[in-house]
């Protein structure tokens, strides 16, 4: 029995290093995550724990061939969707691993007992993995929504510019003309209109792939799991913004100068807003003049997060918005132009490639 449970020991110890050891690295290199090294302390907090029990003694009780179990693989460990599915299936290995260890080290009379004591410090190993993997895999989602940003159409789905009855049926256009992110813009509307509409929105575009957005209201983005939220200049602030989303919610803020682009990364947000970049209409109609294309390779230079392109953006100089360095235009007008909204969505999605 003394050697059946150091082999439940060894191979657990096994596992819990493989996982720890797997996140380590997803992080590190794939995901370029500061949190890789916590894995690392964690790795060397479980081996320093191990050292109640000679190596060699774990070695001599390592039954590889006579554990008939070894390859039985689940068809769900065998996919891994994305980096965090991958980090998160082997934290719970790790978890899992570590629990068995500390339920074995409780075991008196035997040579697991030279882990006797040691219970306490197993669990607080498992409990900061946790901890840990509230943290991690909520960032990692957070990034994986920012890569969205990519060569991708951010559609404005705009009520002065669509009728609310049409809102859903306008919102599938916009995703079957290729739209990655869709924003939900309501100004003066009625806050509970604005809920019932992004509720049903954001579960058609989740339905659909694809990222949803509100515009103004962090706390209807949370009620309704959006996937973030948009703040404008005279907004809340984005610290407070961020006090009352999920950790894994995106926020974006709108800009309108190199230097507000600037201050404004310096907060945290998850991407930049910056416009107009080319003359467009106020919504009375007036004209308000585009600040150029320059601007956008400026602030390229000056922050590394995803830069959205905003003001007067159409299928026509969308290129001209590329070459300077935008991969993401926000379009609001264009998009309804003719009613054409799909093949004015794939016009513009042409010109980012």
């Amino acid at each position: 029995m003394t050697d059946a449970i150091l082999t439940a020991v060894d191979a657990n110890f096994n596992r819990a290093m493989e996982g720890l050891r797997v996140c380590e690295d997803a992080l590190r290199f794939a995901a370029h995550s500061p949190h890789s090294v916590k894995f690392k302390e964690l790795r060397h907090a479980l081996n320093s724990l191990m050292k109640g029990i000679p190596p060699h003694r774990l070695l001599r009780a390592r039954d590889v061939e006579g554990d008939g179990q070894k390859f039985v693989d689940l068809p769900t460990e065998q996919t891994r969707e994305a980096v965090p599915d991958l980090v998160r299936a082997n934290i719970h290995r790790a978890i899992e691993a570590i629990r068995c260890i500390e339920e074995y080290s409780k075991i008196q009379g035997t040579e697991a007992a030279g882990l006797a004591g040691r219970s306490g410090a197993f669990q607080r190993l498992r409990f900061e993995l946790y901890d840990l993997e509230k943290v991690v895999i909520l960032g990692l989602c957070r990034q994986e929504k920012r890569d969205v940003f990519r060569n991708a159409l951010y559609a404005i789905l705009d009520s002065a510019f669509v009728e609310k009855s049409r809102l859903e049926e306008t919102c599938l256009r916009l995703i079957k003309g290729g739209a990655a992110v869709i924003q939900l813009r309501m100004k003066n509307e009625p806050r509970r209109e604005i809920y019932s509409a992004a509720g049903n929105l954001c579960r058609l575009c989740h339905e659909q792939g694809r990222l949803f957005i509100v515009n103004d209201y962090p706390d209807i983005a949370e009620a309704v799991d959006a996937d973030g939220i948009h703040l404008g200049q005279d907004d809340i602030p984005l610290a407070v913004a961020r006090g009352i989303l999920a950790a894994d919610r995106i926020i974006g803020i709108s800009t309108h100068s190199v230097e507000q682009a600037i201050a404004a990364a310096a907060e945290g947000p998850d991407y930049i807003a910056i416009g107009p970049i080319f003359d467009t209409s106020s919504k009375n109609g007036d004209l308000i003049r585009g600040i150029g294309t320059a601007v956008i390779g400026k602030i390229r230079d000056a922050v590394d997060i995803p830069l959205v392109c905003i003001g007067g953006i159409t299928g026509a100089n969308t290129a001209e918005t590329a070459v300077a360095g935008c991969t993401c235009p926000a379009v609001i007008s264009a998009l309804y132009k003719d009613d054409s909204v799909e093949e004015n969505c794939r016009t513009i999605i042409d010109k980012l490639r």
